[in-house]
């Protein structure tokens, strides 16, 4: 009962966005830790209460190369050094690699004029292992489960729009993710993520340094799972998150930035673990091969 607590490829701060340069490498590693002891039915918090208290801690590594000025090639891994069930008396941990995510990021406008820039993307989810993980002999819950066992796809759209004047910028980002049904005809359902971030720099008689203050209003939105193609009723749901983020940058090269997540409202089929709190913490740098 804890699918939209739950993870997806849990990809964390802004900073990849377009399409990079050609011959540019970018490496981004996060790490970032979710909690939650409540549950909810419906939109309102339940007296159920069968996990006492659940977390996560997931290390990730996204890399991008800008194959041709308007194709940049992208993978995302990513481990999950513990998915975790506390039962008061009893524990249940769940480790491992999640699907690794192959894709390949295109540009569809350019308006240097009016700063304004489209690109999408195009993807493959690819599970590093299609058997289920097992701890003492007994298959793990689907949710604590680091992978979804099975292929899937992925598909975002990226829209940036900067004001110069001001120093502000617009970001909006589409992420779509398919899972198909595992060995055992059980599949996830469909995740829809859509974030609206707003950013500004930070001027240095406020803050000295290269800041950057971020907030983002993001929405998850997930359907049914399914056994067999029959729904389960205790899954799916939405959530909207304020994620206040400040960005750290050295150089324009080297990017260090914290987010907060924090539930503003949430409302889940049936009877569901829900949201209470994550943070994540990110780094980025980008190589240029010339």
């Amino acid at each position: 009962m804890a699918q939209c607590f739950s993870a997806a490829n849990p990809v964390g701060g802004s900073s990849n966005l377009l399409v990079l340069d050609k011959k540019t490498l970018r490496f981004i590693g996060f790490y970032r830790h979710a909690f939650s002891n409540r549950y909810f039915e419906g939109s309102a918090k339940s007296d159920f209460n069968l996990v006492n208290k659940a977390d996560y801690n997931y290390f990730g590594i996204i890399l991008a190369y800008g194959l041709w000025q308007k194709l940049t090639i992208e993978t995302e891994w990513g481990y999950y050094l513990n998915k975790t069930y506390d039962f008061g008396s009893d524990k249940l941990v769940g480790r491992g690699f999640n699907n690794t995510v192959i894709s390949g990021k295109f540009r569809i406008l350019t308006d240097y004029a009016n700063r304004f820039y489209i690109s999408g993307s195009l993807g493959a989810k690819v599970p590093l292992s299609l058997s289920p993980k097992a701890e003492n002999g007994i298959i793990l819950d689907v949710d604590l489960q680091p992978s979804t066992n099975a292929f899937g796809g992925v598909a975002q759209l990226f829209l940036v729009k900067e004001n110069s004047l001001s120093g502000i910028r617009y970001f909006l980002i589409s992420r779509y993710e398919y899972n198909a049904p595992d060995r055992n005809d059980y599949q996830l359902g469909h995740a829809f993520i859509t974030s609206l971030f707003v950013s500004k720099h930070i001027p240095d008689h406020w803050l000295p340094g290269d800041w950057t203050a971020i907030i983002q209003l993001r929405n998850e939105t997930r359907t049914r799972n399914s056994r067999e193609g029959n729904p389960e009723a205790s899954t799916g749901g939405a959530v909207f998150l304020l994620s206040p983020q400040v960005n750290y940058s050295i150089h324009e090269k080297w990017n260090l930035s914290f987010v907060v997540d924090i539930p503003v409202y949430q409302y889940f089929n049936g009877i569901q673990l829900a949201y209470n709190y994550a943070f994540t913490m990110n780094l980025s740098h980008d190589f240029q091969w010339y």
